[in-house]
């Protein structure tokens, strides 16, 4: 097991309030209050690259301040031998700076009812740039500092960070079902302009109880997996990636935790084997956390029971 990844969500502020979410979902006061600071979070870095973790994951939500934050520990964590993740949503990007996409390696992307934003997931009029995020970054951000148009110069996202991987995270809400049924060729065409390595994880709401019902969350699944094969929506090994929990569940793959090891902290400092796992441990001090940080969680091989829960 060589690959170990470290993750962190340091914080339960976000501007959003995005159905099912398990960071700001019945989130209560003392639960704020009990938020781990700075130092915790960065002593909790260099202790998980002490014990050999190759990777370091952090979520950044949308609120004041949290780009100086999520940058400070992603910086750390490069500093200290690890390969970087952030994952957030499109709204948050303008913020960031070129020294923070040096420093990431991967950033995903978390989308949802995307059709209906305002600045939507692959908006189908922009073409001829690298992707969304590209057309976007030159209009939010680098328009602002009096760059060329991109379709000028020629210069694209993937030109500036080379080797920035980006994946998408769909989260497969009522509203992405019914745009595939109602618009299915402008879907077809979203998907199709994301190009391997950068990748789609489809995600669904954990549990299933949160659809109208789990029937009803089955029915619209296996209709997809049937009618819409181009999808992928179980995932096919590259460029699309199946809920990793589903699959578990379905026998397509291995829990996390079989594969390789993972220690994710929620805001309190609670540890868990993933982050929407029900079952936590108590970390909130850096000599518990470290138990962890080397020997894994005590449910780490067991089927993943965020679905049904």
């Amino acid at each position: 097991m060589n690959k170990k990844i470290f993750s962190i969500a340091p914080s339960f502020n976000c501007k959003l309030s995005c159905e099912g979410c398990y960071l700001t979902t019945d989130v209560t006061k003392d639960m704020r209050n009990a938020t781990k600071g700075e130092a915790y979070y960065l002593r909790a870095i260099e202790v998980a690259a002490e014990n050999g973790y190759t990777d370091f994951a952090i979520t950044w939500n949308p609120f004041p301040g949290a780009y100086e934050i999520t940058k400070k520990y992603v910086l750390y964590a490069k500093k200290h031998g690890m390969s970087t993740s952030v994952t957030t949503v499109l709204t948050t990007i303008a913020e960031a700076e070129d020294d923070f996409f040096m420093n990431l390696d991967v950033l995903t992307i978390s989308v949802d009812d995307m059709r209906f934003n305002s600045i939507g997931l692959f908006d189908t009029e922009k073409t001829g740039y690298f992707n969304f995020l590209a057309s976007w970054m030159w209009e939010n951000r680098l328009s602002n500092q009096n760059e060329e148009d991109p379709q000028s110069t020629g210069r694209e996202f993937s030109d500036l960070f080379p080797h920035l991987v980006i994946n998408y995270n769909l989260l497969w809400t009522p509203a992405v079902f019914e745009w595939l049924y109602s618009d299915t060729a402008n879907f077809k065409r979203a998907l199709d302009r994301i190009t391997y390595p950068d990748t789609v994880q489809h995600l669904i709401y954990k549990p299933l109880s949160i659809y109208e019902s789990e029937a009803w969350f089955w029915r619209n699944y296996q209709k997809v997996f049937a009618e819409y094969p181009w999808v992928n929506i179980a995932g096919n090994g590259s460029k699309f990636i199946g809920d990793i929990a589903l699959n578990n569940l379905l026998g397509i793959n291995n829990c996390p935790g079989q594969d390789f090891q993972m220690v994710d902290v929620d805001p309190m400092g609670y540890v868990r084997r993933c982050p929407e796992n029900p079952i936590s441990y108590d970390g909130t001090n850096i000599q518990a956390l470290r138990q962890y940080l080397q020997q894994g969680t005590d449910c780490q091989n067991e089927k993943c029971n965020c679905i049904t829960n």
